[in-house]
């Protein structure tokens, strides 16, 4: 009888389980969808030059300067959370500094973020860190 008990319980939870990560993203707003999906986190360059990191469970975004293009970007993290740098390379001579690409940055980071920029030649070595507790 305890075998059987048992069996139940687990099988119960089993379902249970399912039930969650099939319908929780469209009653929870979640992304638990991700669960399954690998090479998580990832990063890549949207149009309009948009920083784009996925993770299992939330996604984070941030401009690059302006008139500037992404190069060598890494990402490692986890579940929720993200930690990486890109190059951003500059055509011109003529673009903002470290200071004022930080500036031009207040509002547009979302909360949970942190970008910090640094210059190397030719342009600027950005940091960021990203966790998303919502």
């Amino acid at each position: 009888m305890k075998v059987v008990a048992i069996l139940v319980c687990a099988a119960f939870l089993v379902g249970a389980g399912w039930l969650v990560i099939e319908f929780s993203p469209q009653f929870l707003n979640s992304k638990i969808e991700r669960v399954h999906e690998k090479n998580l986190p990832a990063i890549r360059v949207e149009k309009g030059g948009t920083i784009y990191c996925r993770m299992k469970a939330d996604d984070f975004r941030f401009p690059l300067p302006p008139g500037a293009r992404a190069t060598n970007p890494i990402v490692t993290g986890g579940f929720d959370t993200v930690d990486g740098s890109v190059e951003a390379r500059f055509e011109s001579t003529n673009h903002l500094t470290t200071s004022e690409y930080e500036t031009w940055l207040s509002g547009k980071v979302q909360i949970g973020g942190q970008i910090t920029a640094q210059t190397v030649p030719g342009g600027f070595l950005i940091k960021f860190h990203y966790f998303g507790d919502r």
